[in-house]
């Protein structure tokens, strides 16, 4: 009996030992899976635990790296270091050199964070020994990224920038797009840096599209918060604030309480500057709040400047402004005795103090912080902060009676102000935030028209089974058991039919959310135009006031579009073929356009032998020749557009010929494809939906004619249409059921 025991422990061992090992496999599978989904850091530092003696040695390592990186991202540089050490000392034990330089590469990048310029270097030329060996690991990218931040801590943005187009680049041959966001964030935010704000938008888009469409929003607050702060650079307030208010709710769920810290502080700004006090000042306190509770003393600082600068600025109360000014200047230079803060914060408190001592008049100690804003902003690099110390200068030099000075540092002033925020600039980087929305939506469209198509092929095959049952249970007379088989089965169908209905339902929700969105503008330009017409800036109402009269030629086409589009897609457009004057409606048409026609400086001239009276759809006639002439007008500016109608064999000839910018041979080849539509943006900044041509193609097409376009870039374009003048169409031509393909 005694040695029957440890033999049958034997046994017992040996045979669980296989499932053993194959679940610690599978624990470590459903690690990394579950880590990919989880938003919160408390939430993964929970689950880590739970997890870490579950799993086999390797796993453990990439686990206690996993967490290092974690608390590395929250900037608490003590847990950081501790949980990579543990990942390098299993790595080495496992003998799994690329997982070593992983976390060699987190811990070099946890020094550079902290200014630790040395310990860093060393642990880089360690990764890149082990790296040589995997030249397509994913690795490298942390090592470009580090030594871009090492470059930061010299202000050296330019060469941070290279290293970060470094790792953009590996990464999108590679398809790494888990490192994807956090590669197009750096490279974000060193163009930031160098006042490239196009660069800037379009990489934090990037980013933000990457993340959304994969469905791991644990960077989104980042992100969202950057490309906030790069419209607030550019002085387009209102869409920095709805990005940081899209920030603190991404936060929210990460429970990032250093992102949510520096998003509040950086929309209070946009606030005040916007020209709302009351809100800045609850963004500002929610700041402070969290910087005492992290004991982040540069924040605190960052805080109490922008609170002071709130009261400067928008309240005028220039007492209250400059006790917040001395608390935050002093803050700094605590802080910067203990470690080296961020420049930008340092910067910031003496700009706040040669403000206040240039309002109070008190130039000699103007001076002093004059000279020392002028010595850091030389090291720092960045233009906004140059700009600063011009405008400054120009103030200080005009007081003290040095005018020719004074016009010296106001010209630099408004060289450097007009570089960074130029009208051009401001277009291309709003027009990409229009372009995002825009993907999206489009997006949206096409998943429901396929979903739609798929629906549609269920509820033809459902009904097939239907009669198939009916007629198998008459047949074959199994009255009772026939009958609750193929009750159930309707049931089903029924639910099948059911669905199809929600996509057409979803279908036009995406269709108001488009309108909605088109209308914020009129919602918004009430309170700027207010202000403004306050502030007396009256050249600022007459752009917008132009600006207004453009979205709503816009809007009333965008309507007119959609409208026709989805009953065509949905219930069936129906033909109402009638008599009309070609002449008296082109002329309609035309006089619509006259204002833009005179606000682009272009002539629309009508032009034919005899008016003509043809069968059509008065409505789709509009549609398509508000189309054409819109089209060309949005493209022409200070040229011609000549529209040109003649009968020929009983058919209605018709041309519209524009001077424009002309098309390339890529857009010819898709003009009328709505799923393949890339808009173009016109001379004015004139965006479009991509419908218009599409429903052109399709009403020239239900009236059996045709369509023929010709361009040249910088030439121009022709359309030609040809349409029988007398049309019979029957009922099915008359009411469309389904969509014609374009």
């Amino acid at each position: 009996m005694t040695t029957q025991k440890p033999l049958y422990l034997l046994f017992v061992f040996l045979v669980t030992l296989p499932s053993y090992s194959q679940t610690e496999k599978e624990y470590c599978e459903q690690w990394h899976k579950t880590m990919d989904t989880i938003q919160s850091y408390e939430v993964a530092f929970k689950f880590c635990r739970e997890m870490i003696d579950k799993v086999d040695e390797t796993c453990k390592a990439e686990i206690h790296i996993s967490r290092g990186y974690m608390f590395m991202n929250q900037r608490n540089v003590d847990s950081s270091v501790y949980y990579l050490d543990k990942g390098i000392s299993l790595a080495k034990k496992t003998n799994n050199s690329e997982l070593l330089s992983s976390a060699y590469g987190k811990k070099a990048y946890n020094f550079a964070l902290h200014n630790e310029k040395d310990k860093a270097e060393r642990l880089l030329k360690k990764t890149r020994k082990i790296l040589t060996e995997y030249p397509e690991s994913e690795h490298w990218i942390l090592y470009h990224q580090t030594y871009a931040y090492l470059a930061d801590i010299e202000s050296d943005y330019e060469r941070a920038l290279k290293y970060t187009d470094s790792t953009v680049i590996l990464a999108e041959r590679n398809n790494l797009e888990d490192f994807l966001p956090s590669c197009y964030g750096n490279r974000g935010t060193y163009s930031m840096r160098l006042s490239q704000y196009e660069k800037a938008a379009d990489s934090f888009l990037k980013a933000i599209e990457v993340l959304e469409r994969d469905s791991k929003p644990s960077d989104l607050d980042t992100y969202y918060c950057m490309l906030a702060t790069t419209y607030r650079r550019l002085e387009q307030y209102d869409i920095a604030i709805k990005y940081f208010k899209k920030a603190i709710k991404e936060s929210d769920k990460t429970q990032n309480e250093f992102i949510r810290m520096l998003t509040y502080s950086r929309m209070a700004d946009a606030q005040r500057k916007f020209d709302l006090p009351e809100e800045a000042l609850i963004s500002v306190d929610s700041t402070l709040i969290i910087a005492k509770k992290l004991n982040n003393n540069g924040m605190i600082a960052d805080g109490l400047h922008t609170k002071a600068t709130i009261y400067f600025e928008n309240l005028e109360d220039y007492d209250q402004a400059e006790i917040y000014f001395e608390e935050a200047y002093q803050s700094i230079l605590k802080s910067n005795a203990i470690k080296k803060i961020d420049d930008m914060m340092l910067i910031s408190a003496i700009d706040g103090m040669a403000k206040i001592n240039l309002k109070k008049q008190n130039y000699v100690r103007a001076k002093k912080y004059i000279d020392l804003l002028e010595q850091e902003t030389n090291t720092s690099k960045i233009l906004i902060f140059k700009k600063a110390l011009h405008y400054y200068k120009s103030d200080y030099y005009e007081n003290t009676g040095k005018s020719d000075k004074a016009l010296v540092h106001l010209k630099k002033f408004h060289f450097i102000k007009d570089s960074i925020a130029s009208k051009e600039v401001k277009t291309q980087v709003a027009d990409l935030e229009k372009k995002y929305d825009t993907q999206k939506k489009e997006l949206a469209i096409v998943t429901l028209n396929q979903e739609k198509e798929q629906q549609q092929r269920i509820a033809k095959q459902a009904k097939a089974q239907q009669n198939l049952y009916l007629l198998a249970t008459g047949v074959l007379l199994f009255i009772v058991v026939i009958g609750a088989w193929a009750f159930q089965k309707l049931r089903r169908q029924q639910k099948e039919l059911a669905s199809t209905n929600q996509v057409k339902n979803r279908l036009f929700s995406i269709i108001a959310h488009d309108l909605r969105g088109m209308i914020i503008p009129f919602q918004r330009s009430g309170k700027i135009l207010k202000y403004h017409i306050d502030k007396g800036n009256h050249e600022k109402t007459i752009e917008l006031s132009q600006a207004l009269e453009q979205n709503s030629e816009s809007l009333s086409n965008m309507l007119d579009n959609l409208l026709n589009w989805s009953l065509e897609q949905m219930n069936g457009y129906k033909m109402n073929p009638q008599t009309i004057s070609v002449s008296k409606q082109l002329n309609e048409i035309i006089s619509g356009y006259k204002q833009q026609a005179i606000y682009k400086k272009t002539k629309i001239d009508l032009k034919y032998e005899e008016d003509l009276s043809i069968q059509f759809d008065k409505g789709a006639f509009h549609v398509i020749f508000r189309n054409l002439i819109g089209n060309a007008l949005k493209y022409t500016e200070e040229g011609n557009i000549r529209i040109e109608f003649t009968n020929k064999d009983n058919t209605f000839l018709c041309s519209v010929t524009d001077t424009g910018v002309g098309m390339s041979q890529d857009q010819l080849a898709h003009l009328f494809a709505l799923e393949e539509k890339k808009s173009s943006i016109g001379t004015q900044g004139e965006k479009g939906t991509g419908l218009g041509l599409n429903l052109v193609y399709r009403f020239i097409k239900m009236h059996k004619g045709t369509i023929h376009v010709s361009s040249e870039k910088r030439i121009g374009t022709r359309f030609d249409l040809s349409i029988p003048i007398t049309i019979s169409l029957t009922k099915e031509e008359g009411a469309i059921s389904k969509p014609l393909s374009a």
